[in-house]
């Protein structure tokens, strides 16, 4: 059989009708679409069929940009500048110039499917960034929010309409001189709202009012430019036929006007029926709504504004909530990890960095595009003043509003496919976006990102010498099995007018690539969306739980927060609010939950375990980590709250005796201590020597079990003191107390000087460390422990300040040691 050859296809240069532009054609065979297989032919060349050559330059693109997001992580910069770059490297700037190579994977004659299938994934990426933005959050932040968009817009904008024409004529390029000047001021003046959305977030900035406002600004700076985009493209595709152009702009306001008009008043109706639960989001609804991304992206290309706008417009009409939450989860993924870095590939190809051969033109556009960011800024800091801010405020928000992204880049794409742009202007300025994001990147992190050092504050731990002060508390919620056990447990402190408690519920959301970017603005703004998402949903249902229960419980004081953040840098959000709120305790929900046998499972994310582990390292306060197996509401009960706390010694144990003392006062709960003393030294201290450390630790002890004895109003308080000589009595012992119908068991994660040696040997087996070696025999399946468990962490554990703080606190009493005894038997 005689070997398959393909002739050589002529390249013609055709003119279109009726119009003055020439266009590039590529004749084909349209029968060698698919290879008959390797093995069919000795020599068979798969990348010869179109749609084999397709998949090859798929792998390419996506595998060049992976190895690039790979070599840039330690930089910290979006993705999208690695997809840039290698789009680049695989451009005419880089392998690209290997004829046999580009001959061979990159064609003349793939191109038309290639920048076909790389637009559609841009349209649909378009189409969820319309999704994730909502109108009448700009309503919402009132006149301030206009005025700060003004201020970094007005003066880039300008900047670019007085140096445009000049520009144009410095290029030397046959495009339209109105439509290029007004693109270039679109270019100059607009934000990327999805990126600044991720790095207001990494930043730790959502809930701060830079945070809310930039957010807020960036909204309506995207939409002048998308409408400057549409104008230019408008006047571009007219050809200089001025009614062409107004047709086309008219056509645009008419199409928005009628997304509006009748999309989104039966995407509300659709958006009601889901959430309340009258008919779910089926796969006709969902797959109907995509299809109408691909009508409006037609129409938009009719009408002559371009398929993105078209895209985007119709995005906007559908209202935030399970929809656009459902098709952001359905759509990003495959866009954002598939199709969209075959868009860069294909800007790449057709970028040459040979055609900057004129270094005064390229240091003019460079200087130009670096003017316009440093009027951002000092727009910032202006309006800032204005309105009493500090300079620090006004120099974050200008450098946020600086965010670059793919939304630039696609339309610099646009520009260029609509001859708006010759290639040379289109070459210089996506160099200068990557290299503006290169800079601006680590100005934020250093200059935006609020600097913190080592907090200090008195009341760091539950044990203090004023029993009628507030106690602080961070209730961390992942969802909302967490909430019930969270509520119980601050009730058992029993907040009064006499013993106040103040709680900070904050709920914690994964931030991950399909988050909806909307949901950092509503959990920034004082409301949410009215047609919230699955997110505000549950942030809505955890905060009326806590301010119900706040309602009926006097002395207590509830707020409620979301923090937003990848679980990488979750424990930073918790840290911090434990630090703003000076807080003496911090309750983490275990990532276990209880199942219907019994047994504990892991219904939470496995990385919220990462985060406990984090937060039980740094936490500038004590720390409680609970392990719940149906403690159920206290006011519920039929009888009392048994709770038993076992005492072996040390900071954490001292701490979980605190612990105990705040829940002897409420009426409806029974507590149990359990000292467990050691066969070798088991003799009562009477005195206080600082040179012996471990006669320190059973003296200070000794102080709080008779504080716990004197302040304890519970009627039923049961003390005991067990001897015993190993670690196998220990953990025999604890199984009996646990029998005797425990509800809830309060252990120190490390049982200091004393308890060690009691629990030696316990940690070489352990299942969850992170717990401690009592924390982990409690937790664990195989102990078979039927009550709810708190293992509680003292700051700085092991000594330090917490023990000298104590120490000065009895020293302060002038008291004999040997007068402060207590008979608790």
């Amino acid at each position: 059989m005689e070997n398959l050859t393909v002739p050589t296809l002529p390249t013609l240069i055709i003119p279109q009708l009726n119009s003055t532009k020439n266009y590039t054609m590529a004749c084909f065979s349209p029968n060698m679409m698919i290879t008959p297989g390797i093995f069919r032919y000795g020599n068979e060349k798969p990348y010869l069929y179109t749609f084999t050559l397709f998949l090859m330059q798929l792998i390419i693109g996506i595998s060049t940009t992976r190895f690039i997001n790979f070599i840039l992580q330690p930089l910290r910069l979006p993705r999208h500048i690695s997809e840039v770059i290698s789009g680049i490297i695989l451009g005419p700037s880089g392998v690209g110039r290997a004829q046999a190579f580009v001959g061979a994977m990159f064609p003349l004659r793939s191109f038309l499917p290639l920048h076909s299938i790389a637009h559609l994934g841009l349209i649909y990426y378009v189409f969820t960034m319309g999704l994730e933005i909502d109108l009448p959050s700009i309503r919402r932040s009132g006149w301030r929010c206009f005025w700060f968009a003004c201020a970094c817009t007005i003066s880039p904008f300008a900047l670019a309409l007085v140096s445009g024409s000049t520009l144009h004529k410095m290029l030397g390029e046959q495009t339209n001189r109105a439509a290029f000047v007004i693109f270039i001021s679109v270019i100059f003046s607009m934000t990327a709202f999805s990126v600044l959305a991720r790095t207001v977030t990494e930043l730790k900035l959502v809930n701060t009012d830079i945070g809310r406002l930039t957010l807020s600004a960036a909204i309506v700076v995207d939409g002048f430019a998308w409408i400057g985009l549409s104008l230019a493209v408008a006047i571009s595709e007219s050809g200089g036929d001025t009614i062409s152009a107004i047709f086309s702009i008219l056509s645009g306001i008419i199409f928005y006007a009628v997304c509006f008009s009748f999309i989104k008043p039966m995407m509300e109706k659709l958006s009601n029926k889901v959430i309340s639960g009258k008919e779910p989001l089926g796969e006709f609804e969902e797959t109907a709504i995509l299809v109408g991304v691909l009508l409006s992206a037609f129409i938009g290309d009719s009408i002559g504004i371009h398929a993105v706008f078209g895209a985007f417009t119709y995005g906007l009409a559908i209202p935030q909530g399970p929809i656009s939450a459902s098709l952001v989860e359905k759509v990003d993924d495959f866009v954002g990890g598939i199709m969209l870095p075959f868009f860069f590939t294909g800007n790449g190809l057709v970028m040459d960095l040979g055609l900057i051969n004129n270094l005064g033109l390229a240091l003019y556009m460079a200087a130009l595009v670096l003017m316009a960011a440093l009027l951002k800024v000092l727009g910032g800091v202006l309006i800032a003043a204005a309105y009493d801010m500090q300079m620090h405020d006004g120099v974050s928000y200008g450098l946020l509003m600086n965010s670059k992204g793919v939304i630039e880049l696609a339309m610099l794409n646009i520009g260029l496919n609509r001859k708006i742009l010759g290639q040379k202007a289109y070459t210089i300025l996506v160099l200068m976006s990557v290299v503006l994001t290169a800079v601006i990147t680590p100005l934020l992190n250093s200059v935006v990102k609020p600097t913190r050092g080592l907090v200090f504050y008195k009341r760091r731990t539950v044990r203090w010498h004023d029993p009628g002060s507030e106690l602080r508390i961070i209730s961390c919620v992942h969802n909302l099995r967490d909430v019930p056990a969270l509520i119980s447990l601050i009730d058992c402190t029993s907040p009064t007018k006499r013993t106040p408690v103040s709680v900070s519920a904050v709920q914690l959301i994964e931030l991950t690539g399909h988050t909806p970017t909307m949901l950092l603005l509503n959990n920034a703004t004082s409301r949410g969306s009215k047609y919230g998402n699955h997110f505000h949903a549950q942030s809505v249902a955890v905060k009326h739980a806590f301010e119900s229960y706040a309602q009926h419980t006097g002395g207590l004081l509830v707020r409620t927060s979301t923090a937003i953040s990848p679980f990488l840098t979750m424990h930073e959000d918790i840290i911090t609010e434990a630090e703003n709120c000076h807080a003496a305790l911090v309750l983490l929900p275990f990532h276990m939950h209880i199942a219907v046998d019994g047994a504990l499972e892991v219904t939470s994310h496995p990385a919220v375990r990462s985060v406990n582990k984090k937060v039980l390292e740094l936490s500038p306060c004590t720390v409680a980590v609970v392990v719940d197996r149906g403690i159920g509401a206290i006011s519920n009960r039929a009888t009392a709250l048994h709770v038993a706390v076992l005492f072996f010694g040390g900071p954490d144990d001292r701490e979980s005796l605190a612990i105990a003392g705040r829940m002897s006062n409420h009426p409806s709960i029974e507590i149990c201590v359990v000292r467990f003393l050691s066969r070798k030294g088991n003799a009562s201290i009477n005195s206080f020597n600082s040179d012996d450390a471990e006669a320190r630790e059973r003296y200070i002890d000794e102080q709080c079990l008779g504080e716990l004895a004197q302040s304890s109003t519970v009627a039923v308080f049961d003390y005991r003191e067990h001897v015993v000589s190993n670690t196998e009595e220990t953990v025999e012992l604890i199984r009996r107390i646990e029998f005797e119908g425990m509800d809830l068991v309060i252990v120190g994660k490390e049982q200091g000087l004393m308890g060690s040696t009691l629990t030696a040997g316990m940690t070489e087996w352990s299942e969850f460390p992170e717990l401690g070696p009592l924390g982990d025999l409690l937790a664990s399946a195989d102990f078979g422990a039927t009550s709810s468990v708190i293992i509680v962490q003292a700051p700085l554990s092991g000594g330090g300040v917490v023990d000298s703080t104590i120490i000065e606190m009895v020293s302060d009493r002038r008291e004999d040691p040997a007068r402060i005894s207590y008979d608790l038997r």
